[in-house]
């Protein structure tokens, strides 16, 4: 009887173990570096120019990454004509730096997001915000082979017409 109990406690131990162990890998972040890939290769590690008004917010939850709290709004995105509090309207003809751009795949959702992780500086108040926002549409219901298309961004004079074919996580 005592055996039993304690193969019985062994198996109960091991099975949650790997319940625990298959809910992780179901349900962790996936991302994927694509900064050396078109488009993003064009503006990664590159100063570009703002060519049209660009707010900054304190990113409303939890950071994507938590050393860019900020988020950089050009209109294309949830924060222009939300209750948010602006924190630095940066004019036409501000320099901007893309560190880096990431997919993220949603835990649950299934979804991707294409994110830009940069810095500004505010040339009123010389403050730098570290900053995200999100870039890109990817279209996969109903196609046969996914793309991506990219709207007009706070440093560009027309919209990108291609379609780009980028490996999501």
């Amino acid at each position: 009887m005592k055996k039993m109990a304690i193969g019985c406690g062994i198996f109960l131990v091991l099975g949650i173990g790997a319940l625990a162990v298959m809910f992780y890998l179901v349900f962790r972040p996936k991302y994927r570096d694509v900064s050396s890939e078109k488009p993003f290769l064009e503006i990664v590690n590159k100063k570009i120019v703002t060519k049209k008004p660009t707010l900054i917010f304190k990113y409303p939850g939890i950071p994507i990454k938590e050393n860019y709290t900020f988020h950089l709004e050009d209109g294309n995105s949830f924060g222009m004509n939300s209750d948010l509090e602006v924190l630095a309207e940066l004019p036409i003809g501000t320099e901007v730096t893309i560190d880096k751009a990431e997919l993220h795949t949603g835990r649950v959702s299934g979804t991707t997001s294409a994110y830009l992780f940069g810095k500004v500086t505010n040339v009123d108040t010389q403050e730098t915000y570290a900053f995200q926002c999100t870039w890109g549409d990817y279209h996969v219901l109903y196609e046969d082979n996914p793309y991506w298309t990219f709207e007009q961004a706070f440093w560009q004079d027309e919209p990108l017409e291609e379609k780009y074919f980028i490996e999501v996580p």
